[in-house]
């Protein structure tokens, strides 16, 4: 996984309880080099789940809690990285519809070794169904950007966890009201 993704998590965690939070769990992480990521290092995904049971340990905060919040945080930091992206986009339900054949295409461009996810869009008038499928188990990570993007355009739909399957790989949710 791009070393972004985790360069991104050592700041959430510092936003969320300090310089000295993120420490802590980096090193209760038992990380192989400490917690020290360069964004543009590979690191296996199993990591970033170390790094957030490790947070889970220390904040007493549920798992899948702490994945959602990373993913809108993740969201948020998204429109800072690559504004110029998501600046293309004048809704929630556009950009959503456009990660596939859009979004990720520009980060295979950006990073040619990176594997996003999949995310497909379906559009049933009143419902907007998002589904996520991945090689990894960050389906809360996905929802939660999901709902980043939600209050990033001001889209006050609700968003509903549909399902996933046990191991977080593949999920929907979807966007009513």
């Amino acid at each position: 996984m791009k070393g972004i993704i985790f360069s991104e998590l050592v700041g959430f965690l510092d936003r969320a309880g300090g310089p000295e939070l993120a420490e802590k769990v980096l090193a209760d992480a038992g990380l192989p080099h400490g917690g020290a990521y360069t964004r543009v290092g590979q690191y296996p995904w199993q990591e970033a789940v170390r790094v957030v049971e490790a947070a889970s340990r220390e904040t007493g905060a549920e798992f899948a809690d702490l994945c959602h919040q990373f993913g809108a945080f993740l969201f948020e930091r998204f429109t800072v990285l690559y504004g110029d992206i998501v600046g293309r986009y004048a809704s929630a339900e556009e950009l959503l519809s456009h990660v596939g054949d859009h979004i990720h295409e520009e980060v295979r461009i950006l990073y040619p070794d990176a594997q996003p996810p999949q995310v497909t869009v379906h559009d049933e008038g009143d419902v907007l169904r998002v589904e996520y499928a991945s090689h990894r188990p960050f389906a809360h990570i996905a929802h939660g950007l999901v709902a980043g993007a939600m209050n990033h355009f001001g889209d006050h739909r609700a968003l509903n966890w549909v399902g996933a399957n046990d191991d977080g790989s593949r999920a929907e949710f979807a966007l009513t009201g």
